[in-house]
């Protein structure tokens, strides 16, 4: 007894030192003297997410809200109700005692440091011994050490770059696993699991969502699978139940978002497979062999082990399914490598565990993971040290926050537009320009929660013109190149006021400008303001709105929003025949009906509210901010949707309110959540005391558990039956989804569009077939079919009078085709169009190459003809 009771000390000492190392290597790199300086965070997207905490923290959280409108991004947009709220709770509970720089801090490596603890915990609880459970918290600390995917989530590289409730879902979710597989195997009820996987909810939701599927590994060997389907849906539902707060407006309002529905992965062996792992994944791939292949000599197989082999195939599942889900792929492959490396580390600790010193060895083994992942960390500790000195630590912090001052306001005042630019590093983040809410009071444009709008790609399209240069997150879009003229329609559009320039291309083209005045040089950023009618939020419509079926609203308001130059009109996406113009062809500018003008509107903006007092009721008002269906008219009909995706009504009294409101979800969800931690509790407190009067009841058929096998996890054996059915369906499912795509975009493909383009130039609607052409054009069509369309469209342009547009199109065949079969007709055309523009230099250049690579041409005559005393550049 008193050997047993030394080795219990001896192993309970050894995971205190253990995970007190791995901790303190944590720390090593993470140090309280850099958490506990109180700056704002930098690197990466987590400054964004500072705003975010202090909007929480100041004006959402002390009205008993989780989530509420934000006006900085993305012409408002609803804030963390399509993100989690868990980590900002977090540092909410910290800021009273450290401040909300610090407690920003805390809790954005709050994930980080209980990675390893839950990793252990999640273990112990599957029924693993000394030293596997300590090894496998071993293992989390390599994976946490991985740089080669810094923007995929869950390693501390990720956690510096913005992910940190991604980590921290991690972290829940395989405390999750442990739990879930100690619940079933003993024959408990749904509430710890239930309560657990909400809470990952309000963490994560990719982390739920792998956790859930993880868990389905029950029905493989369940002697009654209803049964066991019954339970794992009860814990899904108590889930639910429990985080219906967050998890029910949500899923509600999931359809105004931005879906991700393009693949990030990049595939390669250093991307899904780092070499930083490859030891703990061989030490997986050896344990899962030999339990299956050793399975019928032992009696079974290790069902812990093949559990994380499960959870690893649900994460490479869930990942090759992200396109369709809508959701960015690359968020899960994290989850299937920290499953493999957990069960590497188990596999470890079973193969120590029989040693006569197993303590010092598994020691060594924490000791070689904390040198091994150091070693082979190349960049982690330099980020470290940018992050946490802060912002204010920065080469361009002064300058930055001088133009943050430059540019004070409030919500009430018009927007600013910063350009993209690698520059803005300097100032702490390359996404720096997103913090401008925080440090002027000023809204802007782009934000860091860009699934969380409809106005997205709007948003990045109008980037796209206006800067030299501009991110594009999404892969499926194609958006513009450089154009001011555009750009600032676009602007206007967005009540956009000051545009802070950085590109010497945009400083020069805003510079050179009439419409524009030049603010103030803090360099590198130029400030510019726009000259013109007043800026406002609410603008009286001067065209009748035009109506258009909601039906695939999104590309018809994407055409709309692209098309150059843009139509005064717009389109209403509704069913409401009270709109009585409608849209007579999708794919064509919208007709023009004039409205009486001389109407007056003064506005009152809040951050969750707008007053506006209208001088002629019945007269319908252009709202520039994004569309949501929270938000509430009070006075007016509507508001409606309209192009892209702002607000119109129609005022039924001189005075109309626009109010951001709660809705059914929120009561529903908050009704939910109460009573599934009611009903939780109460279940608990009734077994408690029927324990008390009689021993417990055998659990049921199929979730029997025998104390003696927890070790070897050996869940009664059981005949064939169809549960093993459902994950293998599930997970099959999932990983078809990566090769069935979508259904596309509504509407004809770019074939029937090419004929339509066609038939208007040959009809001489030169305007309609340059649409036509440009939409088939955006549906990717076959090579042999994009020259043909991209000479079209230039020529259609050069008949309508746009040379400019034309010559564009012409030389983007060029680029892409220098002797293709249209390059001829493409130098023609362009030499053409630099003609109308006065452009004699370029004209005269398109014209020599022309007779000099294609001289026996249609092309090439033509120019003869036009230009007969020239004499023709000499052939190579």
């Amino acid at each position: 007894m008193e050997v047993d009771s030394l080795s219990r000390r001896r192993k309970a000492v050894a995971d205190a030192i253990g995970l007190g190392f791995l901790l303190l290597v944590l720390l090593d790199y993470l140090r309280p003297a850099l958490l506990l300086l109180p700056t704002v965070t930098a690197g990466g997207d987590t400054p964004c997410h500072y705003p975010t905490f202090a909007w929480f923290h100041d004006r959402l959280l002390p009205h008993g809200r989780l989530h509420g409108w934000y006006p900085g991004a993305y012409l408002g947009q609803p804030l963390l109700l399509y993100y989690f709220p868990l980590p900002f709770l977090a540092m909410s509970a910290l800021a009273p005692f450290f401040g909300l720089p610090v407690a920003f801090k805390l809790g954005t490596v709050l994930g980080v440091f209980l990675l390893p603890l839950l990793a252990y915990a999640s273990l112990r609880l599957m029924g693993f011994r000394f030293p596997a459970p300590l090894l496998g918290a071993a293992a989390s600390l390599v994976f946490l050490f991985c740089e080669e995917n810094p923007i995929w989530g869950g390693t501390l590289a990720s956690t510096l770059t913005g992910e940190f409730a991604c980590t921290l879902g991690l972290g829940l979710a395989v405390l999750f696993l442990g739990v879930a597989y100690r619940a079933y195997s003993r024959g408990w009820s749904w509430r710890v699991p239930g309560l657990l996987l909400g809470l990952t909810a309000l963490a994560h939701g990719y982390a739920v969502l792998w956790a859930g599927l993880s868990a389905a590994y029950f029905l493989y060997g369940a002697r009654r699978p209803a049964r066991t389907l019954g339970w794992l849906a009860a814990v899904a539902a108590g889930a639910f139940a429990a985080s219906a707060l967050c998890l029910l407006p949500l899923l509600s309002a999931w359809g105004w978002t931005t879906p991700y529905d393009d693949p990030w992965i990049t595939v390669s062996a250093a991307n899904l497979v780092p070499p930083l792992l490859w030891p703990l994944f061989a030490a997986a791939a050896v344990g899962w062999t030999a339990t299956l292949a050793g399975a019928r000599r032992a009696g079974g197989p290790d069902h812990r082990l093949l559990f994380l082999l499960h959870a690893t195939a649900a994460g490479a599942a869930l990942a090759a399914a992200g396109p369709a889900l809508g959701v960015i792929d690359v968020r899960f492959v994290p989850f299937a490598q920290l499953a493999a490396c957990v069960a590497g580390g188990a596999v470890l600790g079973l193969l120590v565990r029989p040693l006569a010193a197993a303590d010092l060895v598994a020691l060594g083994l924490v000791l070689i993971a904390g040198i091994y992942g150091d070693a082979r960390s190349q960049v982690l500790r330099y980020w470290v040290d940018w992050n946490y000195t802060g912002l204010e630590a920065k080469e361009l912090w002064p300058a930055f926050r001088e133009m943050a001052a430059h540019l004070r306001g409030s919500v009430a005042d018009p927007r600013v537009a910063v350009e993209y630019s690698a520059e803005h590093e300097k100032a702490g983040s390359i996404r720096m320009y997103e913090t401008i809410p925080f440090f002027s009071g000023r809204s802007t444009l782009e934000g860091v929660y860009n699934q969380a709008s409809v106005q997205t790609h709007f948003v990045y399209y109008l980037a796209s013109e206006l800067g030299a240069t501009s991110p594009n997150p999404f892969r499926s879009r194609d958006y513009s190149r450089f154009d001011t003229e555009s750009a600032l329609r676009h602007l206007r559009l967005f009540n956009v006021a000051d545009v802070v320039a950085l590109s010497p291309q945009l400083t020069a083209s805003l510079a050179g400008r009439a419409d524009v005045e030049d603010l103030a040089r803090i360099p590198p950023y130029a400030l510019f303001r726009l000259r013109g009618p007043g800026h406002a939020y609410v603008e009286p419509f001067a065209y009748a709105p035009v109506r258009s079926s909601p039906r695939g609203w999104r590309e018809k308001a994407w055409r709309w929003f692209t098309r150059k130059p843009l139509s005064p009109v717009f389109l209403v996406f509704s069913d409401d025949p009270r709109f009585a113009l409608t849209e007579t062809d999708e794919w064509l500018p919208p007709p023009a009906v004039a409205l009486p003008g001389g109407v007056d509107v003064r506005e009152t903006v809040e951050a969750e509210s707008l007053t506006i007092a209208t001088s002629r009721v019945g007269h319908p008002l252009l709202v520039k901010i994004s569309f949501h269906p929270r938000w509430r008219a009070e006075g007016a009909d509507g508001p409606y949707l309209v192009s892209p995706a702002l607000m119109m009504v129609v005022p039924r009294e001189p005075t109309v309110r626009l109010v951001y409101a709660r809705n059914w979800a929120d009561h529903a969800g908050l009704a939910l959540s109460a009573a599934a931690v009611l009903l939780a509790l109460a279940q608990g407190v009734r077994e408690l005391r029927r324990r008390r009067i009689a021993p417990p009841e055998r659990p049921p058929e199929g979730l029997e558990h025998r104390p003696e096998m927890l070790d070897a996890c050996d869940l009664p054996r059981a005949p064939r039956r169809w549960g093993g059915a459902v994950p293998v369906a599930t997970l099959a499912v999932l990983v078809a989804l990566r090769f069935l795509g979508g259904g596309g975009r509504a509407g004809p493909g770019a074939a029937a569009l090419y004929e339509r383009a066609s038939r208007a130039y040959a009809e001489e609607r030169f305007a309609d077939a340059a649409e036509y052409a440009r939409h088939a054009l955006a549906l990717s069509p076959p090579a042999d079919a994009r020259g043909g369309l991209l000479t079209l469209r230039g020529e259609s342009l050069l008949a309508a009078g746009q040379p400019r547009a034309a010559a564009e199109e012409f030389e983007t065949l060029l680029g892409a085709e220098p002797r293709g079969p249209y390059a001829p007709e493409a130098l023609f055309g362009a030499a053409r169009a630099r003609a109308a523009l006065g452009e004699a230099e370029a004209a005269r250049g398109h014209r020599d190459r022309l007779l000099r690579e294609f001289p026996d041409t249609p092309w090439a005559r033509r120019i003869r003809a036009e230009e007969p005393a020239r004499p023709e550049p000499a052939r190579p």
